[in-house]
């Protein structure tokens, strides 16, 4: 036999909050919400890699004025708002080899 339980609405809202909240921390939603990926730089090696290209093809790009870089001691810096940007631009496709 069902038990019926009467609730009021704002008793109803206060339930419905609960068992979303924990349903976002249980997948870790709101983490990755708080945490843009945008913050940030990338170092060369992890840029060539995300890009699918060679040191001397990012050295033209920047050669270029497409992308800059931010120099910290010897290393070269590379902000990941603005790859980003770039990617969805389209602007890469001619350094890409792959193209037909």
């Amino acid at each position: 036999m069902a038990n019926l339980v009467l609730v009021n609405e704002e008793q109803f809202e206060d339930i419905i909050y609960r068992t979303v909240n924990r349903c976002l921390n249980e997948k870790n939603i709101g983490n990755l919400v708080e945490k843009p990926e945008d913050e940030g730089f990338y170092d060369r090696d992890e840029i060539c890699e995300l890009l699918h290209i060679k040191y001397p093809t990012l050295w033209r790009i920047e050669k270029s004025g497409i992308l800059k870089c931010k120099k910290v001691g010897r290393k070269n810096l590379y902000s990941k708002k603005d790859v980003t940007l770039l990617i969805k631009s389209g602007r890469l496709a001619k350094y890409n080899r792959n193209r037909k």
